[in-house]
């Protein structure tokens, strides 16, 4: 009757209560709100599955940079995506292509990096769905996700669920472990993506607010600048 009684409260939870708990436990919602940009580097994990390295910089809400290198079958490409002036650049092995407008992608992950890194932002709210024990339905940007909190309400997987109609299905499945405090934001060190068939695993490190030199934004991203161009004024 114990089990049942647990069981039967677990199913009646209060989503914006669990939720609630997950953006304390994150860093708190006046903290999660007050950050404008973060700088995300990403190094191969100690694992059969690891990541070609990369480098991150999400500018929010609408603005992003991804550096990746050359790993195993893969390019070395950068990519800036801006989605006040709708228009995405990007250079992949030294041959810099026309740039074109925002796609699907782009915006799937201007609502990524939000949701994945800090749950709620001063211009993302989720909308709450239901909760089913420690998994949480939430609507956001043009998707639904799933989020599966840890014992201390932190996220340890979030999937982004394919868009009826989608073909091919899209969805995006992140693992997250191994939490740090990053000026008052917890972050995790360890990033697993399974996307389609492929899986990668990064360890994880993270500049909150980074600096960054807007012009990046206003043309053709070049590998020869390095993984962290927006340094350069």
């Amino acid at each position: 009757m114990a089990l049942m009684a647990g069981f039967t409260a677990a199913q009646a939870a209060d989503p914006q209560e669990v939720w609630e708990q997950a953006v304390k436990a994150k860093g708190g919602r006046e903290r999660l709100k007050n950050v404008h940009s973060l700088a995300i580097y990403l190094k191969p994990a100690n694992v059969n599955l690891s990541g070609p390295p990369g480098t991150w910089l999400c500018v929010f809400p609408n603005r992003y940079f991804e550096y990746v290198a050359a790993g195993p079958g893969g390019t070395e490409r950068a990519i800036v995506v801006d989605g006040d002036a709708d228009r995405v650049a990007m250079d992949v092995t030294g041959m810099p292509r026309r740039a074109r407008q925002v796609g699907p992608a782009e915006r799937d992950h201007l609502t990524l990096n939000q949701i994945v890194f800090l749950l709620e932002s001063a211009w993302l709210q989720p909308q709450l769905i239901g909760v089913k024990r420690n998994v949480l339905t939430v609507q956001a940007g043009e998707r639904t996700f799933r989020v599966t909190l840890s014992s201390s309400s932190l996220p340890e997987r979030i999937q982004a669920l394919p868009n009826r109609g989608d073909k091919p299905k899209i969805s995006y499945d992140y693992h997250l472990d191994n939490y740090g405090d990053f000026q008052g934001v917890l972050l995790p060190k360890r990033v697993g993506l399974i996307s389609g068939l492929r899986e990668r695993i990064w360890d994880a490190d993270y500049e909150v607010d980074a600096k960054y030199n807007p012009k990046l934004f206003e043309r053709m991203p070049n590998l020869a600048d390095g993984p962290e161009p927006w340094r350069k004024r």
